[in-house]
């Protein structure tokens, strides 16, 4: 991770899950944007696993970006066409709040 402000070349949509019944008992999951920010992201690892005859690579990335305190795991966030499921937030206090992202595609 790199303090150079010209590190944060992605631009990224960060978004919450907000979830609502239907009138049969069930449920959706919506996306509600939560603001647009500059991140740099950067590629860690990539597994492959097996599961109903399917073979879904999952990617892992760290994302880095300016302090924010609403960010969440459990969020997603949105990099161009793809989606990345936030499953750690790390802040140290310091100039950059790292999220620990998994890419699953199938």
């Amino acid at each position: 991770m790199s303090d150079a402000i010209g590190a944060l070349r992605a631009r990224i949509q960060l978004q919450s899950p907000s979830r609502s019944e239907d009138d049969l008992g069930g449920g959706a999951l919506a996306w509600s944007d939560q603001g647009a920010v500059w991140a740099e992201i950067e590629a860690l690892s990539a597994s492959q696993a097996a599961d109903y005859d399917t073979a879904p690579s999952i990617a892992a990335y760290r994302v880095s970006l300016r302090p924010r305190s609403d960010v969440r795991a459990g969020w997603r966030l949105v990099w161009g066409a793809r989606a990345f499921r936030i499953a750690g937030v790390s802040d140290d206090e310091g100039s950059r709040i790292v999220l620990y992202c998994e890419e699953e595609r199938v």
